[in-house]
């Protein structure tokens, strides 16, 4: 159920979708595809799915050169962001519609149907049409209709952009626990850095057409391969040349000989359970730096007060002058 991309190139005319892109996706894992808008990983996935012909290189899936064969016959499940529902049938016909165009057996078709809708948590609404369910329901059962064939591969793109922030963040919770129950190899395009992270075993950052950098949530952030990596996965500032993350730069009122660079506090904004400072410092450079509720009410710190900033131990940096070439 392993992927293998190798060397693909996609181009729509003078504009290079893809270039040159080689990865593996593992069997079993829940890879993500992370990167901006126009990266290209939206058009990896259709490729992948068969929906899109590469101009260059070769698919792989389960051992087999997939490159020539049409989507149909390459055996993978496809949930677009939009549903993609039959609003005139019910939702259990909806799920079982895969397997009746297969010619399945009626009673193996309703035992089926009535296991995925348990597992997507949809039994009760089995006799509702789609315009009956809320966005989070309806993309549970475009999933279960997704699976209903047993594909060797579940590829998602963005199946969950079209939701609001707190159905988004429950649903991706609930696939992390379909997919440690179904074990099916999952490829999933998202944009948004926390989903990713939150929901992955492995994540591939894809920027410009190209692959900047594959592996886990901890490895990327981290140990990111290059600024664009660091700067996608979180927000980043620099500090006496060099870039870090703001929360891991550490703050003193009290002057610090070793490494130490004096600022004034310029602006203090709390953010629910963060409090977000700027820091001017000597060398004329504003500092972005991010403290918890506590550490801001046990420094004091207020605009007009003179701090010391320091790289916090451990912290990941990337030198200014190599982000800026980068």
């Amino acid at each position: 159920m392993s992927i293998e991309v190798r060397n693909v190139t996609k181009r729509f005319g003078d504009f290079v979708a893809l270039d040159d892109v080689s990865v593996s996706l593992p069997t079993g894992q829940l890879t993500a595809l992370l990167g901006p808008s126009g990266g290209g990983k939206s058009t990896l996935l259709r490729i992948i799915a068969g929906l899109d012909a590469a101009d260059e290189g070769q698919v792989e899936i389960e051992g087999v050169d997939a490159t020539g064969l049409p989507a149909q016959k390459r055996n993978v499940g496809f949930v677009f962001q939009h549903y993609a529902v039959f609003k005139h049938m019910t939702v259990a016909k909806n799920v079982a519609f895969g397997l009746e165009i297969r010619k399945r057996p009626k009673a193996e078709v309703a035992a089926r149907v009535d296991e995925l809708l348990g597992l997507v948590h949809l039994s009760q609404f089995a006799h509702r049409m789609p315009s009956q369910l809320s966005g989070g329901q309806r993309q549970r059962m475009a999933l279960a209709r997704a699976l209903a064939v047993e594909p060797s591969v579940l590829l998602l793109d963005e199946p969950f952009g079209a939701l609001d922030a707190k159905v988004r963040k429950e649903l991706r919770e609930w696939l992390r626990r379909l997919h440690d129950e179904v074990h099916v190899t999952t490829v999933f395009v998202t944009h948004d850095q926390e989903e990713a992270m939150e929901v992955s075993d492995s994540i591939v950052v894809i920027n410009e057409g190209r692959v900047e950098q594959i592996g886990d949530p901890d490895e990327l952030y981290d140990r990111p391969a290059n600024d664009f990596v660091m700067g996608f996965l979180g927000e980043v500032t620099t500090l006496n040349g060099v870039r870090l993350r703001p929360h891991d730069i550490e703050v003193s009122t009290t002057p610090v000989l070793a490494g130490g660079v004096p600022g004034v506090v310029e602006r203090v904004m709390r953010v629910g359970f963060e409090v977000r400072v700027v820091v001017h410092t000597e060398d004329g450079a504003d500092v972005a730096v991010v403290l918890t509720r506590h550490q801001a009410r046990s420094l004091e710190v207020a605009e007009g007060t003179t701090v010391w900033l320091t790289p916090a131990t451990g912290a990941t940096v990337i030198p200014a002058m190599a982000a800026a070439g980068a």
